[in-house]
């Protein structure tokens, strides 16, 4: 073989080596585990239960040795099986083994760690009963409820939260669990339940967590009694499945010692151990004097967050703010944070008028129940210079032309007129009145035709802010109708007419911002600014009408 061959081979050799070392790195990665299950961990003497081990990996079945269980119990022939999936390209492997294990004596004893092919299981207590016992304690193996509170002690009105873990490590019909429970106490769950699965000492059961809020009425020691849990367990599999004897489980119950408001305390009692009072304006500021404009809008967020306090016992923010603005308000948002409630406010403020306005600031009395004294928080105000508004200087699209309704006396005439007999007299009439507008037309065009130019100098101005708002209207933009609404010269209008213009702006920002905030209907509002524009019309035909 000459040394070219020799080479080419060692080259396809070593080739062959890299491939299958690059192939086989993913498995050096991944670690097989092995895991050791008991269908039950409270047995009687004599009471078979089923000891699972698996592997997440293939190995021999050979490779599990029993043996170790001989000293404290007798078991059967294991049950192993294989199983290979290929899920989205990716390749596993499993081997189970499943024995049934009785207990030779009463004690308590210990399933010992297995080692198989090098990966081990954790070890498993076993509680084994007398075969005589009748006591329950096997069953509420099955499923067991377990609670706890954050804390024992607190003040009337101070929440706590109370946590109940239910375990349920067999087949279950229409499980329940009813709230914790007692006199003088308050009690709302909070939260979503989470669901998980957990090994408890070789035991698998599914875990159920749910919260509650628990708020004290009264001072004293208040028992506060177990959560609840009920159903049915469900015996046999397939066809044959019964239902079994019901299953109840509780709690244990917790005493709660509860102090009284302080007699010397002044003002709004608000117990908690932390109370934090923030906010933020947009445009973003720092407080101080700033410079804003008539019309133009100022977000203030408010944001309080109470530890240990339920939503219904949070504070009402009242803020009283200076006539030379408007103010919209929405609905307080609550949510949860941990053990606090946090309270979200939001507010549009607009300036009506020009000048220096000083916005209030906001403080509240609280109890802090880790110090045992009254505090404060509190936010700072703000110092406006307003300026004029600014008029938008793009020309907004022309109103709609507005429908010209028909003067009633013309309506009734036309009912009338249904008959042939009258048509003579109909055309006459129509024709006589038409030569004396040809007339006055005639006689008068140079003064009607300088009228014209008249009014359409006259009524630019005017029109322009009323197509403004007509669009702002239109679109539904608070803001912007407000700001449009001043901006509008509308001192030609009837004080009844204007009236109802501004009643119905302010119904607007109440459906926007209020606390009751609802739908809106433009309509009526349209049909106002239809009117008024047609006054303005008539008010300029008439002083055309006075020059002839």
């Amino acid at each position: 073989m000459t040394w070219r061959a020799q080479l080419s081979r060692r080259t396809k050799a070593l080739l062959a080596a890299t491939v299958i070392a690059l192939t086989s790195m993913p498995n050096l990665a991944w670690a097989a585990t092995a895991q050791a299950t008991v269908s039950n961990n409270v047995v009687r003497v004599g009471d078979a239960f089923q000891l699972t081990i698996a592997v997440d990996a293939s190995v021999d079945n050979d490779e599990l040795d029993l043996s170790a269980l001989s000293k404290d119990f007798v078991y059967g022939r294991p049950n192993i099986s294989s199983s290979t999936q290929i899920i989205n390209g990716d390749m596993s492997r499993s081997t189970v083994w499943r024995v049934a294990v009785a207990a030779k004596e009463t004690g308590t004893f210990t399933v010992p760690s297995f080692d198989i092919d090098g990966m081990k299981t954790a070890p498993i207590s076993i509680k084994v009963l007398a075969a005589s016992d009748k006591s329950t304690q096997v069953a509420n193996s099955a499923v067991e409820v377990q609670a706890s509170v954050d804390r024992d002690t607190g003040y009337i009105g101070e929440s706590f939260i109370y946590r109940a873990r239910l375990l349920i490590g067999t087949r279950i019909d229409s499980p329940s669990l009813q709230a914790p429970f007692g006199d003088g106490l308050n009690v709302k769950p909070i939260g979503e339940d989470a669901q998980s699965e957990a090994i408890i000492n070789g035991r698998r059961y599914v875990v159920i967590e749910r919260n509650y809020q628990i708020t004290p009425t009264k001072a004293g020691a208040l028992r506060l009694e177990g959560a609840v849990f009920t159903g049915s367990e469900v015996k046999g599999s397939g066809w044959g499945s019964s239902l079994g004897l019901p299953i109840s489980r509780q709690a244990e119950s917790v005493t709660l010692k509860i102090k009284d408001k302080p007699a010397d305390y002044k003002g709004l009692w608000l117990p908690t151990s932390s109370l934090t009072l923030s906010q933020r304006w947009e445009p973003d500021t720092l407080g101080g004097e700033q410079t804003a404009k008539v019309g133009e809008p100022i977000n203030r967020v408010i944001s309080l967050s109470i530890a240990n306090t339920a939503q219904s016992a949070m504070p009402n923010l009242s803020i009283t703010y200076p006539n030379q603005v408007r103010v919209y308000s929405d609905k307080p948002e609550y949510t949860q944070q941990g053990d606090a409630t946090v309270m979200t406010l939001k507010q549009v403020i607009i300036p009506r008028e020009e000048g220096k306005i000083d916005l209030p600031a906001l403080s509240i009395n609280w109890f802090n129940t880790q110090t045992g004294k009254q505090e404060k928080a509190e936010i700072s105000g703000l110092s406006l210079n307003v300026e004029p508004g600014d008029i938008a200087a793009q020309p907004s699209p022309a109103l709609p032309e507005l429908a010209v309704q028909t003067p009633a006396s013309t309506q009734v005439r036309a009912k009338v007129v249904t008959s042939a007999g009258y048509w003579p007299w109909a055309t006459g009439a129509f024709a006589l009145l038409w030569l004396a507008t040809l007339v006055m037309y005639i006689r008068k065009p140079r003064h009607i035709a300088s009228g014209a130019a008249d009014t359409s100098v006259v009524q630019q101005p005017s029109q322009h802010g009323l197509n403004a708002l007509v669009d702002a209207v239109k679109a539904n933009n608070a803001v912007k109708v407000s700001s449009a609404y001043r901006a509008w010269n509308k001192d030609h209008l009837p004080t009844a007419l204007k009236r109802e213009i501004e009643d119905e702006i302010n119904a607007m920002m109440a459906a926007s911002y209020s606390p009751n905030a609802h739908a809106w209907n433009n309509a009526t509002l349209l049909g106002l600014l239809e009117k008024a524009a047609k006054v303005k019309t008539n008010s300029q035909q008439a002083k055309v009408l006075a020059d002839l």
